[in-house]
């Protein structure tokens, strides 16, 4: 999508891309991110992007992972102006999680997703809190894909789930 016009924003002084496109009014109650002194930072894509650019991404993560990956971060930019798309773009790094699970113990397709967890633990390759923070994201993730109403994650959320699927697949790939 081009963009339409550039126009200055009286408020902060700022220039903003402007592309026809509307913030969605919830994601404008919270922060993009912090700066490094722990002080907020505005709720805008550039923050979103910048936040998305700080998650690990290992030169050696599979391609099929890599799309998802990417796909859970352009999401998550996304959700400035569909907020719903904080929680898909959560579900979309849990589903990378998975493959890249798959992938690294060359799993077929019926090996379930709890298992590979459990497994990923029992060779050490993830600690007790990694291995619950996992299979909260895989209920998590089947109650998202099987829902009949549609949850809703506040940005910050979003961001710590998307992180550390990230991290752990950067760590999975990084050998």
């Amino acid at each position: 999508m081009g963009l339409s016009r550039v126009r200055a924003d009286p408020a902060t002084s700022r220039v903003q891309a402007v592309t026809g496109r509307q913030p969605d009014r919830r994601t404008l109650n919270f922060a993009g991110d912090i700066d490094e002194q722990g002080c907020p930072l505005p709720m805008t894509v550039e923050v979103l992007r910048a936040r998305t650019k700080k998650w690990p991404v290992s030169p050696s993560t599979p391609g099929n992972v890599a799309t998802q990956l990417a796909r859970s971060r352009q999401l998550f930019v996304d959700g400035y102006y569909t907020y719903e798309n904080f929680c898909d773009a959560v579900t979309r790094s849990l589903q990378a999680v998975e493959v890249a699970l798959r992938v690294r113990f060359d799993a077929g397709s019926k090996v379930s997703f709890a298992r590979l967890i459990n497994r990923a633990k029992a060779e050490g390759l993830v600690n007790d809190n990694t291995h619950d923070f996992l299979h909260t994201g895989r209920e998590l993730r089947n109650r998202q894909i099987h829902a009949t109403t549609l949850p809703g994650f506040t940005p910050a959320i979003a961001a710590r789930t998307i992180a550390t699927s990230h991290q752990l697949i950067a760590e999975l790939f990084s050998k």
